[in-house]
């Protein structure tokens, strides 16, 4: 089994403030808290090791996590957040909308597609798919990253996660994404799992961007 998971709260995702590659704040304090009781969850699972982006919101959940399990992480740099460039520290309507459009593009098939200064889907894809194919096949493993990259990477790697719109790929801060290996790539076996949370996770992308087709 493979366990995705998304990092606990980070200030960026209390501002709203796309963050995907050089804006890095820590967790908060519900973000620690997040993080633990994900790492409580995961506790007597037969996980053998622990990959996390390089950003500091993923690292810190991963070294909670590994406390919790008796593991150290690695850093995989192909666990980054979806770059998206020239947007980068911005939290305004006209950058969210704009990033919204590549992100509905690529999964119309525009692969493409980029905001300005950032990587297109198919190079998103193509890192993620990179890091997923190069996982060990013995005992499960723990993948501590973002919703972004999670949700575009597995939509393409995963034959039976069939969404029907952007909104149901929105992943919660510290929820959980488990999969499994198959003959032909990987099987979704659960997406969004957040019972181990004893409060909902805050929407940190504005309502209106998760409901395109």
């Amino acid at each position: 089994m493979i366990y995705l998971l998304r990092h606990g709260e980070s200030v960026e995702n209390l501002s709203r403030t796309l963050s995907y590659r050089k804006v890095d704040g820590p967790l908060t304090e519900n973000g620690v808290q997040q993080a633990r009781q994900a790492a409580a969850w995961l506790a007597g699972r037969p996980i053998r090791r622990i990959y996390a982006s390089p950003l500091q919101r993923a690292s810190q959940t991963a070294q909670i996590a590994g406390q919790q399990l008796g593991l150290e992480y690695t850093i995989a740099e192909d666990l980054r957040e979806i770059d998206c460039g020239a947007l980068e520290g911005r939290n305004d309507v006209e950058a969210w909308e704009s990033f919204r459009r590549v992100i509905l593009g690529w999964f119309s098939g525009d692969l493409e597609a980029c905001c300005q200064s950032g990587e297109t889907g198919r190079q998103a894809l193509e890192r993620f798919a990179r890091f997923m194919h190069s996982l060990p096949d013995e005992g499960d493993t723990l993948v501590v990253g973002h919703g972004g990259i999670f949700a575009w990477g597995l939509m393409q790697l995963c034959h039976d996660l069939k969404p029907t719109s952007a909104r149901e790929l929105y992943l919660s801060n510290a929820s959980l994404v488990l999969v499994q290996r198959t003959p032909d790539g990987f099987s979704c076996i659960q997406w969004g799992l957040s019972d181990h949370l004893d409060r909902p996770g805050m929407i940190d992308v504005p309502e209106e961007l998760r409901l395109g087709e």
